[in-house]
């Protein structure tokens, strides 16, 4: 364990019956930053974050926050660590404000601190207005913030996230999100697992892919780009969309992806500069209008089908 390293699973190996979920994994977690778990449905987040707080205890190896050996000390991490679990530890009878006393209490807090507490963590998740409502009533977004207050009550070091954003529609989406962002730049060290690659390239500092059991690849998001992606994405569109010709024209200069979808062209190269002002002089010669344009790096959902395939 390195001096940045701020949890680390050593060795780590779950079976499940017969089947191996965690195979022989190491990884070190570094304190700064959102860290996010990304692999496909079933690959074994979960598993992952269960083991870290303590609930599932690993057949072999170990896991330490601050290099504390956290099966062995499982009430002081409790106090810790909070935990958002994929679906949900809200009582849906109780009102927000009972929930948020109920998870206080589980933590070992004090009525007069759990008080205390309230109306600061309700404001954080913009609740404040809703602390009398019913948790069953509440709206998904809503429901899904209050769940993440519960697992803040107590102030913890480090917030687990399973897939918080799951069965939310794009907009609800974008702003958990934002409220992810929010806990992390407060001081509070965010570990989030998702299957929505997409979102977790915007939100997170360093990435973790888990694949068959064990990690593959890790880094920041633009460092796994420029590993495993050596082209860039050309998207643009024209006042007429008129692309069959163009499209051709560029195939027969060596474009080997290009696709349409609705407005805009989608093309990947080597060659951004060279494919850009070809793609200029061709709306000029036909009297066409380039009206949007943008040249970036491929998405990291292709870094992870590179990545795992």
């Amino acid at each position: 364990m390195r001096e940045s390293d701020f949890i680390s699973f050593e060795n780590l190996n779950k079976k499940f019956g017969k089947h191996t979920v965690i195979n022989n994994l190491d990884l070190n977690i570094p304190f700064e930053g959102v860290f996010g778990i990304m692999g496909l449905s079933g690959c074994g987040k979960t598993t992952l974050l269960n083991m870290l707080i303590g609930f599932w205890h690993p057949d072999k190896g170990r896991v330490l926050y601050n290099a504390i050996d956290i099966h062995r000390n499982k009430q002081i991490i409790s106090q810790l660590f909070g935990f958002a679990t994929q679906d949900g530890s809200v009582y849906p009878k109780l009102t927000v404000e009972e929930n948020l006393h109920y998870f206080g209490k589980l933590y070992n807090m004090r009525g007069s601190d759990i008080e205390k507490r309230m109306d600061e963590i309700l404001d954080f998740v913009d609740l404040k207005d809703s602390r009398n409502e019913i948790a069953g009533e509440l709206s998904t977004g809503m429901y899904r913030r209050l769940d993440i207050a519960c697992s803040m009550i107590h102030n913890p070091k480090v917030l687990l996230l399973d897939e918080p954003t799951g069965n939310l529609d794009p907009v609800l989406r974008k702003k958990l999100m934002a409220l992810i962002k929010k806990i992390s730049d407060e001081g509070t060290k965010v570990i989030i697992t998702s299957h929505l690659l997409g979102e977790v390239e915007h939100i997170c500092d360093t990435l973790a892919i888990l694949h068959n059991g064990n990690i593959v690849e890790m880094g920041s998001p633009e460092e796994l780009k420029d590993k495993y992606t050596t082209d860039q994405v050309i998207r643009f569109e024209t006042k007429k969309k008129d692309y069959t010709k163009i499209i051709a024209t560029l195939k027969r200069s060596g474009v080997k992806k290009i696709f349409q979808k609705d407005k805009d062209i989608y093309l990947y190269t080597k060659d951004a500069d060279r494919i850009l002002s070809q793609i200029l002089n061709f709306v000029l010669v036909n009297k066409d209008e380039v009206i949007n344009v943008e040249v970036s790096k491929p998405s990291i959902e292709e870094v992870f089908e590179a990545v795992t395939r």
